[in-house]
């Protein structure tokens, strides 16, 4: 049963939040890097937000969205949003493969956001190798998958299942604790990208992998979303130094945990913001509701990412 069964992608806080903040970081480097005829590849699903926001913010045209599930594939041929996006069927694994060779792609940029919702494992890791062989120079790879600490084993099993998954740039002191509770995500994050950068060197592609994406996010399962640029010879100072400024948003040391709000919750916070000083939870009761003092915390960092949800009734 496709994942779209049983989550509405489309409503999910955090995910929302997460997704915004990647696509600015995306279009930034539309200002810096040559990503023009940039192609957007992933897992549209049924909802294809993030296809709607490839289209709207970045201005991409051309689209490829994946889709094993059979039922899901007939939704989302249905529910695809442009007349630009193609629906192709099948598992990344298999489809990745033809697309390399698809002479209206093959030689644009690609934005590849391989979305996935269960656990780093081996396909996922053949997928990541293929596509960073295989990715025209000036290409943005970012990965998304499951952080949950049981989806890799029991406790001590764990550092020699992440020793599979990203081989040597694993530590050989890589310690239990490392692979527990929100520590497991950092992990994760940071292994993921380490893979990245090694397989970037071993096909020695000529800019390199430089790593530009690293977030975690939850609404109910803990998220982790890594990636990076594969650019060109030329354009790898560019992308590094663009990464590295201090106004980079897409490196968070945090994981964004979006509180579930009401819609007028949200737009009497918003109203306050942005301010001098901090939002109290003085200040919330005041208003005439009341909050959790991380949940305010939370909604004061993200609130010009927060989503915007109303039921309609015609």
């Amino acid at each position: 049963m496709g994942s779209f069964n049983v989550v509405n992608y489309s409503l999910r806080p955090s995910k929302s939040v997460q997704r915004q903040i990647i696509f600015e970081g995306v279009r930034l480097l539309h200002d810096h890097l040559d990503l023009d005829g940039q192609v957007y590849v992933g897992f549209g699903s049924v909802w294809f937000t993030d296809f709607v926001l490839a289209h709207k913010l970045l201005g991409i045209r051309d689209m490829v969205s994946i889709e094993a599930d059979d039922v899901g594939f007939r939704r989302a041929k249905f529910n695809a949003p442009y007349a630009t996006v193609r629906v192709v069927h099948g598992r990344s694994t298999t489809v990745l493969p033809e697309l390399y060779k698809d002479e209206l792609i093959t030689n644009r940029p690609w934005l590849i956001w391989m979305d996935f919702d269960y656990e780093f494992d081996e396909s996922m890791k053949d997928d990541i190798r293929a596509l960073i062989e295989n990715a025209t120079e000036n290409s943005i790879l970012i990965a998304t998958f499951n952080g949950n600490e049981m989806k890799y084993g029991n406790a001590p099993e764990r550092p020699e299942r992440l020793r599979e998954l990203f081989g040597s740039v694993v530590p050989d002191e890589l310690s239990k604790k490392a692979c527990k509770d929100e520590r497991m995500q950092q992990t994760l994050a940071d292994l993921s990208l380490d893979f990245m950068r090694s397989v970037a060197a071993e096909q020695r592609r000529p800019g390199g992998f430089v790593p530009a994406f690293r977030a975690i996010y939850k609404d109910t399962t803990p998220m982790v979303t890594v990636g990076g640029i594969l650019p060109a010879k030329g354009a790898a100072r560019v992308a590094s130094d663009v990464v590295k400024r201090e106004s980079w948003p897409c490196w968070l040391s945090k994981p964004i945990v979006a509180p579930h709000l009401t819609t007028r919750e949200a737009a009497v916070l918003q109203a306050q913001l942005p301010r001098a000083g901090k939002l109290s939870r003085a200040l919330v009761q005041s208003l005439g509701f009341d909050l959790e003092d991380d949940q305010i915390e939370a909604f004061e960092a993200y609130y010009k990412h927060y989503p915007a949800f109303a039921q309609v009734i015609s």
